[in-house]
């Protein structure tokens, strides 16, 4: 499940995990060695001169390379408390008996047994505890907290059971809302039958489920583009399972366990869709963003804010209602560069615009009017690099104009983007240019990398000290 619908929590989980094993596999090897030469079961001297530091690399060794071969990380795994269990029992009983056979090959000395054994009793019992507390997380914690992410499956009903039972039932983080349809569907017109999907579409995006797996019976191959489109302006990203692969037979039985090996087909594949890159990705405008706040927004912020009080009145920063990711609305903060005026949520800066006063001329020509927004990224509402947020009267706009223009709040806004770097920001009067921002905007979707990134920065960067001809 977690190849398409992704779960921030299984992420963490799994980097948890991987940081708590690794170091407690070393404490148990240090404790273990300490142990045994504590209790004068063996010679410390005598395993320093077989070389004690070749036996710890060792162990982190082949404890890397059996849980690689097992998949003991993987998402597939992590996914569920049994996967876990059952890798980890391979992991941890190849590790012990490939370490201990080099040992005795390579590294024997007195005493060795009680080393080895040691190390098993240390192994199994941090295993017992760390596996017993991961139950905890899994059936206990992910209900208190709400972790499970909700999905939902719309199909034929002829066709919908089959296909809902390799779902898994009783997963811990994820849930699956079903909506059947019947034969009268069927019977409708094609016009009528996207109709029906679109207000479908519209339900489960008021209920803030964003995936959706349509079982795709052969009709719905006539009219998937036009299903496409009709999620995408809702942003929910749609994924096409076929209905004919839910009645396959195994053997005299149908299987129902087929956990999602079925071959589903995603209306959308961005580098960004997947929550591994998302993480990377917040990682990283945490970190940024803390730094601004700390070292540039502390000073900044008294002095600007000065100077735009004295200039005119009202208040330092300018909070607009924006398109965020989901098309969720959030309050975009900028110094304000302009008197107070009315017509600031609904009216784009257009050149010579008599409302921007003399030091908000210098901070749109800078981007400087851009800097309060790393408050909306450390709060997790923007990124650094993404699509530019647009005013909600925008959204809806061209949402009606600009094919795939949803498609853009897939992913967190951004306080600059691959569109603007390559000079497409300020007034947007024409649809055409605005088609090109989303163009570019898509474009940086499906081809983000944390260099891309780095470059945009850079571009920007270079942009604010030759400044912004397109910027009034």
């Amino acid at each position: 499940m977690h190849r398409y619908v992704q779960n921030r929590v299984l992420v963490y989980l799994k980097m948890l995990l991987i940081l708590t094993d690794t170091v407690c596999l070393n404490i148990i090897f240090v404790g273990a060695f300490f142990g045994v030469t504590t209790l004068d079961l063996v010679n410390s001297q005598e395993i320093i001169s077989s070389n004690y530091y070749s036996l710890w690399m060792m162990f982190n060794l082949v404890a890397l390379v059996s849980s690689l071969y097992f998949r003991l990380y993987e998402n597939n795994t992590i996914e569920r408390l049994e996967h876990v269990f059952r890798q980890t029992f391979r992991a941890a009983l190849t590790l012990l008996v490939v370490f201990s056979g080099c040992v005795l090959i390579g590294h024997r000395f007195i005493g060795v047994w009680y080393f080895l054994a040691a190390i098993i009793v240390f192994l199994s019992v941090y295993l017992g505890l760390s596996r017993f507390a991961l139950t905890y997380v899994y059936t206990v914690l992910s209900k208190r907290f709400r972790w499970s992410k909700n999905v939902a499956l719309i199909g034929h009903n002829d066709y919908l059971a089959a296909v809902e039972g390799s779902f898994g039932q009783n997963h811990a983080f994820y849930h699956v809302n079903t909506i059947k349809y019947y034969d009268e569907v069927e019977l409708r017109s094609k016009e009528e039958k996207v109709a029906q999907f679109r207000r479908y579409f519209e339900e489960v995006s008021k209920l803030g489920i964003h995936d959706v797996f349509l079982v795709s019976t052969p009709d719905i191959s006539t009219y998937s583009k036009e299903l496409i489109m009709a999620a995408d302006h809702e942003c929910v990203q749609l994924n096409f399972v076929p209905a004919v692969t839910a009645t396959i037979s195994y053997g005299s039985t149908k299987s129902d366990a087929v956990n999602l090996k079925l071959p589903v087909v995603r209306s959308h594949e961005e580098s960004l869709s997947t929550m591994e890159n998302r993480v990377k990705k917040r990682m990283v405008d945490l970190f940024i963003s803390g730094l601004v706040l700390v070292f540039i927004l502390s000073w900044m912020i008294p002095i600007i804010g000065l100077i735009i009080k004295i200039q005119s009145p009202g208040p330092i920063f300018f909070k607009q209602p924006r398109s965020g990711r989901n098309n969720q609305t959030f309050g975009c903060y900028k110094f304000r560069s302009m008197v107070v005026n009315k017509d600031s949520d609904k009216a784009q800066a257009t050149k010579e615009d008599k409302r921007i006063t003399a030091i908000g001329k210098f901070l749109r020509k800078t981007n400087l009017d851009e800097f309060p927004q790393f408050i909306n990224v450390f709060l997790g509402q923007m990124s650094v690099i993404g699509p530019r947020p647009h005013m909600l009267s925008h959204t809806e706009h061209y949402s009606k104009l600009i094919q795939h223009y949803m498609v853009r709040h897939f992913v967190k806004p951004g306080i600059t983007g691959w569109a603007q770097v390559n000079g497409y920001r300020g007034e947007t009067k024409d649809p055409g240019l605005m088609a090109k921002r989303v163009e570019y905007d898509l474009e940086y979707m499906n081809n983000w990398s944390a260099m891309l990134d780095l470059k945009i920065i850079f571009m920007t960067a270079l942009n604010m000290i030759r400044g912004e001809k397109n910027a009034y």
